[in-house]
């Protein structure tokens, strides 16, 4: 069949209104999903995609779904730009049976892949990989603070947090979230209760008769950053070997009833194999250790207690400190470094220590701003970058903020003023002035080297 002729609304022949009764231009046909079908459409002059309902009987007006929607469509409701969010109702003009209903959404932009592509094997051809490290990390910080946003910025709660719900950049780590038609005041009565592996284990063991928040969308987004990293699922193991079978009760039983971490330190029942989580192990381990000790927090003690979940707040700090250690090679590897394992510091590299915070001092390092005053909605503005001086033969900081930084050098015993696009050569004992009062922020360099960091 045609691609212009798929759908229910080609195939019936359906007219679609807005609320006022003006009509919709339907363009062609893009996706078919478990609740509905996506077509690209034209609106006041404006492409948009259309979400139509037409896979149960109840999805019509003054059903379920329309309350949920219609509860928090409209630009004014929608938490950021990172959100492809409902923005009009759409109906059927002259319906036969009930009232059919739709929303229209911003098209996804060009340059993003579904989250679920990611995860792929490498041997998928529709397999996507991020151009960098440093891209995932960005996008786990996007994919958290868009969470953020909904849950503080619009007492939101998301309801069915998975991957699917993620559209991601693989050049850029910038991450667009979809999917948002089940999201609705947080506490407020839903028909969701979330996708199998991912939502919290409290909702299962309820028989589903809790509804779920934003304490369980903590839990969801947890799962939702480890998959990111290390590509499986945080409970699946060797503990899966024992059922040849995985019923729905079996998953019910691994994933939610009885869950046990691959990398709980207390418990190797279910550590990762060449079947279940072949992924896992040499991603989890390359990870610097205070994002480990997050996830394993979090699938251990935060299994019971919804206080060990961490909040947004605290998974973008993490990651952006994991980000902090994250260096280029000349080879063009990527690597993390261990400032507690000094032998596996490589050559040439220094380290800033600004608070308790250190930060990898190396060619093409770049210096963002929350490292330097903690400003959690600047996570990927660049506030510095670290060059190869060729003609001194030594490292030097870049300012690239607008800022005046104030240098001094143990070596000439002088202060240097800093602007924006100068250099400043630096070494063991330099201190840099980012910011004078309210507060004072000093960042002083050290060798990784020595013990004395």
């Amino acid at each position: 069949m045609d691609s212009n002729v798929r759908g229910e609304i080609f195939e019936k022949g359906i007219k679609v209104v807005d609320e006022n009764g003006s009509p919709i231009k339907i363009n062609r046909f893009i996706a078919d999903g478990g609740q509905g079908e996506v077509y690209h459409v034209t609106y006041r002059g404006n492409d948009y995609a259309l979400k139509w309902y037409c896979k149960s009987s109840s999805d019509v007006i003054g059903g379920a779904q329309y309350q949920t929607i219609s509860g928090m469509y409209g630009e004014k409701k929608r938490p950021s730009d990172r959100f492809i969010w409902p923005l009009y109702m759409v109906t059927e003009e002259k319906p036969e049976k009930g009232k059919k209903f739709g929303y229209l959404m911003p098209l996804l932009p060009e340059g993003y892949y579904e989250m679920e592509r990611f995860l792929r094997n490498d041997a998928d051809g529709r397999a996507v990989r991020f151009k960098s490290f440093n891209a995932k990390l960005t996008a786990g910080m996007n994919i958290a603070r868009g969470m953020k946003e909904l849950h503080v910025m619009k007492g939101f709660s998301y309801k069915d947090l998975n991957p699917r719900n993620f559209a991601i950049n693989p050049e850029t780590g910038d991450v667009k979230i979809v999917d948002n038609d089940n999201v609705s005041v947080d506490g407020s009565p839903c028909s969701v209760k979330g996708t199998k592996g991912f939502m919290a284990p409290e909702i299962p063991r309820s028989r589903y008769k809790q509804n779920p928040g934003i304490d369980t969308d903590y839990y969801s987004l947890a799962v939702v950053l480890y998959e990111l990293f290390c590509i499986d699922h945080p409970m699946e193991g060797k503990t899966w070997e024992k059922y040849p079978l995985c019923t729905d009760t079996v998953e019910e039983h691994l994933y939610a009833i009885k869950p046990v971490f691959h990398f709980d330190p207390e418990n190797d029942s279910n550590r990762p194999t060449d079947v279940y989580a072949p992924n896992a192990y040499e991603r989890f381990m390359s990870l610097p250790r205070e994002l480990r000790m997050t996830f394993i927090t979090v699938f251990t003690e935060g299994i019971e207690n919804v206080n060990k979940r961490p909040p947004e707040i605290e998974w973008i700090s993490v990651i952006s400190r994991a980000r902090d250690t994250l260096i280029k090679l000349a080879s063009g590897k990527e690597r993390f470094v261990n400032f507690s394992v000094p032998e596996s510091v490589p050559p040439g590299c220094l380290g800033l220590k600004i608070g308790g915070n250190k930060i990898a001092m190396y060619p093409h390092k770049a210096l963002y701003q929350i490292a330097v005053d903690g400003n959690d909605r600047e996570f990927t503005k660049i506030y510095g970058g670290i060059v190869y001086d060729k003609n001194i033969k030594s490292l030097a900081i870049r300012n690239m903020s607008p800022k005046i930084w104030t240098c001094y050098s143990p070596v000439t015993k002088q202060k240097s003023d800093l602007e924006r696009g100068q250099e400043f050569p630096i070494s063991p004992g330099v201190q840099i002035l980012f910011q004078r009062e309210n507060p004072k922020i000093v960042g002083v360099v050290f060798d990784p080297k020595t013990m004395n960091n």
